[in-house]
């Protein structure tokens, strides 16, 4: 079983746990003249998706966390489809794919292309984001309900699982928008998050709550869930109403790349 999301979801609720080092919304800027066109990330066709097959280079989740409200992981909620991972949110089931094998890396870039769903209060897509089980460390791409997008970085602080840097750089719903969104880490001295090729931040341990920062080799998870429950805090990604049987929200994503930074 997948314990890993449940590990981290309470402290992702509590207030304490929020850092103190709050960025807002990047200002929008005027078109500067068209930027190049990045080439395409390898699509998921020769992808194979298999249940606690964890030696696989991915791993579709299923656990169950009774606080969230009975939204469990479900597996059946991920697959492949023209090349494509799609994650779906339907009633009481929320998805997501890990990153198997070998993947873990202390010095690497992980990219998607995503096409984000129907945002809705409750609902988090997390289309990229990285932690390392054991350690408790973390970084996060999270677009939580309609309230925008938000980059987490996440340490171990005194054996607790601590968010030491956040910052809003978009806000509002983002509904259905498609991003190349980028993770850049050096262990122990530098995340960057990158949106379409530009860095939208750029962290180190200067700039974290006390210095602390993720310095162990992490994997890539990719994650569409439901923030419901008593254990979730409606202040953060807003409340979530229960769906109808038939209806879904999926989450598109069209490609993936992992490269090892100076390789």
């Amino acid at each position: 079983m997948d314990l890993t999301r449940r590990e981290l979801l309470t402290s992702l609720l509590a207030p304490a746990a929020m850092p103190l080092v709050a960025g807002r919304a990047m200002a929008q800027t005027a078109d500067q003249g068209a930027k190049p066109t990045l080439a395409p990330l390898p699509d998921w066709s020769k992808v194979k998706l298999q249940l606690w097959k964890y030696d696989n280079p991915f791993v579709p989740s299923q656990w169950s966390e009774p606080k969230l409200g009975g939204y469990d992981w479900k597996a059946a909620n991920v697959k492949i489809v023209d090349g494509a991972l799609q994650l779906t949110v339907s009633e009481k089931a929320s998805a997501q794919v890990i990153a198997g094998g070998k993947s873990e890396s202390a010095s690497a870039r992980w990219e998607v292309d995503v096409t984000l769903p129907t945002m809705r209060p409750g609902l988090v897509a997390a289309p990229l984001w990285t932690f390392n089980d054991k350690a408790h460390e973390e970084i996060d791409f999270e677009i939580v309900g309609t309230k925008g997008l938000q980059l987490t970085v996440w340490a171990n602080v005194n054996n607790q699982h601590k968010s030491v840097w956040v910052k809003w750089v978009q806000l509002g719903d983002l509904s259905g928008k498609r991003y190349r969104l980028g993770i850049e880490y050096e262990a122990g001295k530098r995340v960057s998050f990158l949106i379409d090729g530009d860095e939208a931040a750029v962290v180190t341990p200067a700039d974290t709550a006390g210095g602390a920062f993720p310095d162990k080799p992490m994997r890539p998870y990719f994650d569409l869930w439901v923030a419901a429950g008593d254990v979730m805090d409606p202040r953060w990604a807003g409340k979530w109403e229960p769906m109808a049987p038939a209806d879904k929200l999926v989450m598109t994503m069209h490609g993936y790349r992992r490269t090892d930074l100076g390789a």
